[in-house]
């Protein structure tokens, strides 16, 4: 899949996979990179680096998740890869 002008959301963002996918999707043209986890401060700084957007979401929870979905699309018009 081609990332340029995308929005990625990825959870579990704050630190291994995770984040390595948070920096691959800003590094290749993302137009939006929406970095979700439980680690509010661990997220912060990983999206920080990359100019994306941190959401502390715990994904074990429906209503985070749908607030997070809703958030994403509201705030970049969709989600292209999550």
């Amino acid at each position: 899949m081609e990332i340029r002008d995308r929005v990625v959301v990825v959870t579990g963002a704050a630190s291994g996979i995770g984040e390595a996918l948070v920096e691959r999707f800003a590094a290749e043209g993302a137009r939006a990179v929406v970095a979700a986890d439980r680690d509010t401060e661990g997220v912060a700084e990983v999206a920080g680096r990359v100019g994306g957007t941190p959401v502390a979401c715990d994904v074990t929870d429906e209503a985070a998740m749908k607030a997070l979905v809703d958030g994403t699309v509201a705030a970049h018009g969709g989600i292209d890869l999550m």
